[in-house]
C-alpha cells in the first residue's frame, strides 16, 4: 500500500486538482451550503490559506495515475495564533473510489504528526452528521465528540449541525 500513493505538500501544480477534488466530493452533502461553507471559502485560495504560520496542507497522490485522490490540512483553530496550541484538521477528503483502503488513516496520521511538530497541544475538527465513516476514523484516533456544543446546536436542526470533535494532549 505504501508504494501505491505518496503524500506531498500542496503546490501551485496541485491546487486546481485539489479544489476540484474537494468540490466534487462534498457537493452531494445537503450541508454543502451551510456547515461546509468555511471549506468552500478556503477553496478560493488554498495556497494562501495554508501558506501561513501554523498551517500545512497535504495532497495524497496515486503514483500510478498521478491523480490527486485525497487531501487534508492543518491550521490554527478559527484563526487563533498558533502559540495558543489549538489546531484544527480541515478539508480532509478522499476520492470515493479510494475509500476503505487506509488512505484516510494515513492522511489523518500525517496531520496529527504535523500538528505536534507545529506545537499544537489539542486538535479540533468538524464533520457533518452524514459522514459516519469519517467520524469512525476520527474516534479510532482518539478524537471525541464535543458533546455540550452538540447538544446546544442540535436544537437548531439535527441534520444541519456540524459534528465537533477534539483530540486533547497531543
Amino acid at each position: 500500500m505504501s508504494d501505491e500513493v505518496s503524500i506531498e505538500d500542496l503546490s501551485s501544480e496541485t491546487e486546481g486538482f485539489v479544489r476540484d477534488l474537494i468540490s466534487r466530493n462534498l457537493q452531494g452533502y445537503e450541508e454543502a451550503g451551510s456547515v461546509l461553507a468555511a471549506t468552500f471559502r478556503r477553496l478560493q485560495n488554498l495556497t494562501g490559506t495554508y501558506g501561513v504560520e501554523g498551517a500545512r496542507f497535504f495532497v495524497l497522490r496515486d503514483k500510478t495515475s498521478g491523480h490527486c485522490i485525497g487531501a487534508a490540512g492543518i491550521g490554527s483553530l478559527h484563526g487563533l495564533p498558533p502559540s495558543e496550541g489549538l489546531g484544527e484538521v480541515r478539508d480532509l477528503v478522499l476520492e470515493e473510489g479510494f475509500r476503505g483502503r487506509g488512505y484516510g488513516t494515513r492522511l489523518l496520521k500525517r496531520c496529527i504528526e504535523e500538528a505536534k511538530r507545529l506545537g499544537y497541544r489539542s486538535l479540533y475538527l468538524e464533520t457533518t452528521p452524514q459522514m459516519d465513516k469519517a467520524q469512525k476514523l476520527f474516534t479510532r484516533f482518539g478524537f471525541r465528540p464535543v458533546t455540550q456544543a452538540q447538544t446546544e446546536l442540535r436544537e437548531a436542526g439535527p441534520q444541519k449541525v456540524p459534528g465537533y470533535f477534539i483530540l486533547e494532549s497531543l
